[in-house]
């Protein structure tokens, strides 16, 4: 009896035993799965601060979610937070040193009695300012900008153009909403681009006074700073500046094609034009040619007061005339303004035919958009070569600025400029050792340009003021149009950014005929290093073929509007509408696209497309606005000469309009997550990016590769590129690159808005 007792209590006590291990067992389980559970909530929560910018929380939560966890993955994730965290703290703490070193240059140059160069350095201290609004209500701020505006009237009253175009410059930079300041600036401009073109030693001589101000600036500023050491024969070239011959110029040009012109803006622009808004753009520009002082050195009548003034009363008539033009009679009443114009000039100041004709036509098409303009006879050739997409030269995008001067807007990569160093924002001071001072930009293409193997001597001065003189042998640039991250050891990219995390980054220069099958080899080649997610870089990117951008977007995109096309009111030209569609070499990993102010065209439709569809997340800041689209009107029974029209507008599938009117509020693409970085940051991201990339270029120039099959890009894939510094020294040098690499690696653990 005890026995079979003492069997019973055993019997029951292993029972309940077992019954205990059990629940323990589902506790555990179940106290694991809460732990799991509530890890990917903190990770969740830390894509949503990190998407909304609060990266200070989302530290604090990845760093209780590495607690929780100890899981290496997301301890390496916080870890890249609390560095992230770091860099943007230093960059913000870099960008308030900078502001206030600039406020206390402000203040030294208005000690000093420098107002005009005061309110150079204050409009530079506005576009770092973290509250703009505020800044501009200062009350120091405000009386410099009311005394500045009162100097520009006085500059304006003295003809002093290139004085008043800088102020103007500054004032519309730091008072963007005031329209005033904008129309003023293309009045100063165009009086500045007539001396250029037709009296460059008038310009010259106010130029020289501009010059010695700007030196003693430099001085005040940088007193430590020993003056740049000036090119061998450069005084000898002082007066060597370039000539720009008009005659040569304006070689064709008529009042024919002028007319032509109008027409074919008035059916076909965008939106609606009239022929009285034309005309009064038109007798503008007239009247600019009439009222800049020193135009006579070129048109000797223009020193005739009397002539002078019977002209502008023959330009006051006709605008009487067209402003009460009814609707019906507008076209009539242009076509009389422009005989009684060739009269009225034939009988007092005498300008040229062909020169009435241009600046008749550059005033009438001011008042449409940027983007239209005549492509006069003389233009074609050197148009024709900058549509090809192949050209001999040295390999940079020029712009002239609003003070005359040459400015590199990027140098190509893998060219000679940018291998020696050319940086954007760099100005060409002369070439070949003239002056490259308010040279005309088809001017500078063609003398820049060449054929491949000659030489080309450009004096470049920096934005600190270093100059330097290169002497570049043209080539032919071919520019491959999708890069990586780093260049490998014999040539080709290594696409990986994190290689732990298996996250690629391909970045698109432009948009050409090759981008697509570029594009295509790239990810063929990461998929063969077994990425999980991409980084696309569309920053600085100006655009290119609708085609390829199409191409690129249906690349991500499997069904859904890409981008439409559609003028604002009737005309010949129908909308258009691009669609993805489902393919078998489709790409569907995690995706982030980088864009900034330069990001245009293009790359907005790429980046718009994939974020209505939310396809990808955008981050950097908001592009530049480009978005029309233009159409070539041939004129001239020989065809010598054409209109380039703006004919509609790229629209994104939500209906928003890309393009940036001159008041627009809206425009452009905005990011998801908002990271801003200075002039000085972009510069300096980009100069590691530009050593990193020349040094490689450098090491391998004249090595010719075989094209590798899959097999060697898989054991090419297998080595690393370079020094695990090197790559993280590309990293941390660039915010906005920093933030996308973390909301990937957050996506990649399964996070989600």
């Amino acid at each position: 009896m005890r026995r079979a007792l003492r069997h019973a209590i055993l019997i029951a006590a292993v029972f309940g035993l077992a019954l205990t291990g059990r629940m323990t067992v589902r506790l555990a389980v179940a106290a694991q799965n809460q732990q799991v559970a509530e890890v990917q909530q903190l990770e969740n929560e830390a894509f949503n601060q990190a998407l909304a910018g609060h990266f200070d929380q989302t530290d604090q939560i990845l760093q209780k979610a590495a607690s929780l966890s100890h899981d290496p993955t997301i301890e390496q994730l916080a870890n890249a937070s609390t560095t992230f965290k770091a860099q943007r703290d230093s960059f913000a703490m870099a960008q308030h040193k900078q502001f206030q070193e600039l406020v206390g240059q402000v203040q030294l140059l208005l000690r000093n009695d420098r107002p005009d160069y005061a309110m150079d350095i204050a409009s530079r201290a506005y576009s770092l300012a973290e509250d703009k609004d505020a800044f501009r209500k200062e009350a120091w701020v405000r009386q410099l900008i009311d005394q500045s505006i009162e100097r520009a009237r006085q500059y304006d009253q003295a003809e002093q153009w290139i004085k008043s175009l800088r102020l103007y410059s500054y004032l519309a930079s730091i008072e963007e909403s005031v329209p005033q300041w904008k129309d003023q600036l293309k009045l100063a401009t165009r009086r500045v681009r007539l001396l250029a073109m037709y009296t460059p030693d008038v310009l010259r001589a106010l130029q020289d006074s501009e010059s010695k101000d700007r030196e003693q600036v430099e001085k005040l500023l940088h007193p430590t700073t020993q003056p740049a050491t000036q090119p061998a024969n450069q005084d000898a070239a002082a007066n060597d500046s370039f000539r720009v011959d008009w005659h040569e110029t304006l070689r064709g040009d008529g009042v024919g094609m002028l007319w032509q012109a109008l027409v074919d803006a008035d059916q076909n622009y965008y939106r609606d034009i009239s022929y009285k808004e034309m005309a009064l753009g038109g007798l503008r520009g007239l009247r600019a040619v009439a009222t800049t002082r020193g135009l006579d050195k070129a048109f000797p009548k223009l020193a005739d007061e009397d002539r002078r003034s019977e002209f502008l009363g023959a330009m006051d008539r006709a605008e009487a005339e067209n402003q009460k033009a009814t609707a019906g009679a507008q076209e009539q009443t242009l076509r009389n303004t422009l005989n009684k114009l060739i009269i009225a000039n034939r009988d007092t100041i005498a300008l040229p035919i062909e020169v009435l004709a241009y600046e008749f036509a550059d005033g009438a098409f001011e008042r449409l958009d940027p983007f239209t303009s005549m492509i006069w006879p003389s233009d074609v050739e050197e148009f024709r070569k900058s549509t090809e997409g192949k050209f001999s030269g040295v390999g940079i995008q020029i712009l002239v600025d609003e003070e005359g001067n040459l400015k590199v807007v990027s140098p190509l990569e893998d060219t000679p400029a940018y291998r020696a160093g050319v940086k954007p924002g760099d100005i060409i001071t002369h070439i070949d050792g003239k002056i490259a001072k308010n040279i005309s930009i088809n001017q500078a293409v063609r003398t820049i340009t060449g054929t491949p193997g000659t030489t080309v001597r450009l004096t470049i001065k920096s934005p600190d003021a270093n100059v330097k003189e290169y002497t570049f042998r043209r080539e032919t640039i071919h520019v491959a149009s999708v890069k990586g991250y780093l260049h490998r050891p014999g040539g080709g990219w290594d696409y990986m950014v994190d290689p732990q995390q298996k996250i690629g980054y391909i970045r698109i220069t432009n948009f050409t005929a090759d981008t697509s099958a570029e594009l295509n080899t790239a990810i063929d080649t990461m998929k063969l290093q077994h990425v999980r997610g991409i980084v696309l870089d569309l920053r600085y990117n100006p655009g290119g073929l609708l085609t390829a951008a199409t191409e690129v977007a249906d690349k991500f995109l499997d069904h859904g509007v890409i981008v439409s096309t559609k003028p604002d009111r009737k005309t010949g030209n129908e909308p258009t509408i691009s669609m993805a569609k489902a393919d078998n070499d489709d790409c569907d990993l995690p995706l982030l696209v980088l864009v900034n102010q330069y990001s245009a065209s293009a790359s907005e439709i790429v980046s718009g497309a994939l974020k209505d569809d939310h396809r990808a997340i955008i981050v950097g800041e908001r592009t530049f606005g480009k978005g029309s689209v233009q159409m070539l009107f041939p004129l001239g029974n020989d065809r010598g000469a054409y209109l380039k029209l703006t004919t509609s507008h790229y629209y994104l599938p939500n209906g928003r309009c890309i393009h940036r009117e001159e008041n627009s509020k809206e425009w452009g693409v905005d990011p998801d997550l908002t990271v801003r970085m200075t002039p000085d940051q972009m510069r300096a991201a980009i100069d590691v990016r530009t050593d990193l990339d020349v040094l490689h270029d450098a090491a391998t120039a004249g090595a010719e590769q075989p094209k590798p099959d899959a097999a060697s890009k898989v054991a090419a894939a297998a080595k690393p590129a370079g020094p695990v510094n090197k790559r993280k020294e590309l990293l941390d040098s660039d915010p906005q690159l920093s933030a996308a690499v973390l909301l990937l690696r957050l996506k990649l653990t399964g996070a989600q808005s």
